[in-house]
């Protein structure tokens, strides 16, 4: 197929441009349009606790945000509005996921050709955020997490939500390397215990404070935390545990090759009790040969993604995940077996290009409901 007759798509934060398959993707940076010398009131937003998402991105897309922004007819935000039409109001496909920054009455009113699909990305936490409130404005929904809350699938949720187009997608947003060889020696070298590896957050820190101290020296920690990695140490100011670990971040280079060396890695949600699941991390360990521990879902729904005890090792509460952890980190068969089986599900169901190419697959088939209007 021709580059001129691929069909466009815009998918705002996945972290790739250009063709694949039958389609050319295109990316937007709502970002630039908030530049210091733009004119934003930020005064009110800063009150609404979402200070460090603003210096980060310039916008939140916290819907009360964006309202706010529209109504007040802010010159920055209508600028992105009249420019992302310019550039992408001749989509066949938009995506928005992690976040949304589209008012859904524009969307509604001005993106007539697109068939569009709103992504469900850091649920249950930020579903009335930046989700529900702009479903009434899209065609369809995907969704990450099989699971919603502690008893109910997110496909049912999206149901009685009125969103009846939807789809799972399994969180993955890049190629990994493969190996060119996974033999037992793959698998059976590694020298590095155990690790767990991501960005701080503090309804994970209870957990992580626990890891630490219960395997010290043993436990290798990375990903991107405040204050130089040292943001740990600080907790005590605000009357919190400490963790005792600086924490540095790594590449993705060198992440790859930490865990091809890595015996058993930890994996662990946001929630602290079994709700949402299928975070990038637990397709990751499992691409890399790492025996990965893993916490439940709500309504066991991690048991769609891989299959326990044979693909992962899934965990209750911490002292569950503890027991299991020694086990494996004492049984090199074991821990090789299913390490193997989580490797081999993942580069066989879970591919980045394939499931891109599914999802975009699933999105054309549908039609758009404000062609209809």
């Amino acid at each position: 197929m021709d580059r001129d007759t691929k069909k466009k798509v815009v998918y705002f934060h996945l972290p790739f441009q250009g063709s694949l398959g039958d389609y050319e993707i295109f990316s937007f940076d709502p970002m630039k349009y908030f530049s210091k010398g733009d004119h934003l009131d930020v005064s009110d937003l800063l009150t609404s606790g979402l200070n460090g998402f603003l210096k980060r991105r310039g916008i939140s897309s916290h819907a009360h945000i964006v309202d706010k922004l529209y109504r007040d007819r802010d010159p920055a935000y209508f600028r992105l509005l009249r420019e992302f039409m310019e550039i992408h109001g001749d989509a066949d496909i938009i995506f928005m996921a992690q976040y949304n920054f589209l008012h859904p009455e524009f969307i509604f009113h001005e993106l007539k050709r697109p068939i569009k699909i709103l992504g469900f990305i850091d649920d249950p936490i930020s579903t009335y955020k930046v989700g529900i409130p702009y479903l009434w404005a899209f065609d369809g929904a995907f969704y990450i997490s099989p699971s919603y809350d502690e008893n109910t699938l997110f496909a049912d949720a999206l149901d009685r939500w009125g969103c009846h187009s939807h789809y799972w997608w399994p969180l993955v947003t890049r190629k990994f390397m493969r190996p060119a060889v996974a033999d037992g020696a793959f698998f059976s070298d590694r020298d590095v215990e155990l690790i767990y590896i991501g960005n701080q957050s503090p309804w994970k820190m209870p957990r992580l404070i626990k890891l630490l101290n219960r395997y010290r020296d043993r436990l290798t920690v990375h990903g991107y935390w405040g204050f130089g990695g040292g943001s740990g140490f600080l907790r005590p100011l605000l009357g919190k545990r400490a963790f005792f670990r600086r924490v540095t971040s790594i590449t993705e280079i060198q992440k790859a090759n930490l865990m091809w060396k890595t015996k058993v890695g930890v994996n662990m949600h946001v929630s602290p009790v079994p709700r949402e699941t299928g975070n990038m991390r637990m397709y990751e360990l499992c691409a890399h040969g790492v025996c990965q521990v893993c916490d439940m879902a709500g309504a066991d729904a991690h048991k769609s993604i891989f299959e326990p005890m044979n693909e992962v090792v899934f965990y209750e509460d911490m002292d569950d995940a503890f027991e299991k952890i020694d086990w494996l980190l004492s049984d090199d068969q074991s821990r090789i077996r299913i390490a193997h089986a989580g490797f081999e599900r993942y580069w066989r169901d879970y591919d980045w290009e394939d499931n891109v190419l599914q999802l975009l697959a699933w999105a054309d088939g549908l039609r758009t409901t404000t062609n209809l209007a």
